[in-house]
């Protein structure tokens, strides 16, 4: 459900995996290269593989979003339980897969459609841009260098950096503080209802839903699309 308002934006806050980064498309193409090198027998399982790969990382990514697990933790286990549960003795090659997908994966550059000319066209307007992520920071620094995003934010806001994981109130507030942004004047915009959205509207910032799979919701927001380039509308 979208709210209509009237208000003039100065600062824009984005989500960067799946939202302008396209995390699904580069994540299938590292892991595919890597069953190639690593464990070539397995290619021929590898949608089995990946959806299942999806599935177990999904459900780490919460437990280290809620601070039940530490980050190297997750990079490991979630090739462990793959495998685990396909029934392949990886023989020690769980930790190499996660040192090859941290180090490779983030020099994937695929992006959603519309990503820089959206960007250009907001910087071009005057607009304020920055990033707010729970990804690993060493890791997001990596994939908006070799993506080409990085000259269009002011600065990225981290989870590691702030403390907080989205959708904490705390995260919002250290980004506007560290950005000298005011509440009224700045809007997030990302994929994730909860964290990105629904927390953001709990902290009290307008929200724009970036929505290309038309899931159907019940709670409201500012603004949704389905297209980077229907910001245009917005700003």
């Amino acid at each position: 459900m979208q709210i209509k308002h009237q208000k003039t934006y100065r600062n824009l806050f984005f989500d960067l995996d799946r939202t302008l980064w396209d995390f699904k498309t580069n994540s299938e193409v590292t892991l595919n290269e890597l069953i190639a090198r690593h464990i070539p027998e397995l290619s021929q399982r590898f949608q089995e593989f990946l959806d299942l790969f999806y599935r177990i990382n999904d459900n780490l990514w919460n437990q280290y979003e809620n601070g039940i697990l530490k980050k190297e933790v997750l990079r490991t286990k979630r090739f462990e339980d793959t495998f685990a549960q396909m029934g392949i003795h990886a023989n020690g090659l769980s930790q190499k897969m996660s040192d090859d997908y941290i180090t490779e994966s983030p020099l994937k550059t695929a992006l959603f459609p519309h990503t820089h000319e959206t960007l250009s066209y907001l910087n071009e307007k005057g607009y304020r841009l920055f990033l707010i992520t729970n990804g690993f920071t060493e890791v997001q620094v990596v994939k908006i260098k070799h993506s080409s995003l990085e000259p269009y934010f002011e600065k990225m806001i981290t989870s590691e950096e702030a403390g907080y994981q989205k959708p904490h109130r705390k995260i919002f507030e250290y980004a506007l503080k560290n950005t000298h942004s005011r509440k009224k004047e700045s809007i997030m915009i990302g994929d994730d209802l909860e964290n990105d959205i629904f927390g953001a509207r709990r902290f009290g910032i307008d929200t724009v839903f970036f929505n290309p799979e038309k899931i159907k919701y019940q709670q409201q927001t500012t603004f949704e699309i389905q297209s980077l380039a229907d910001l245009r509308t917005i700003f």
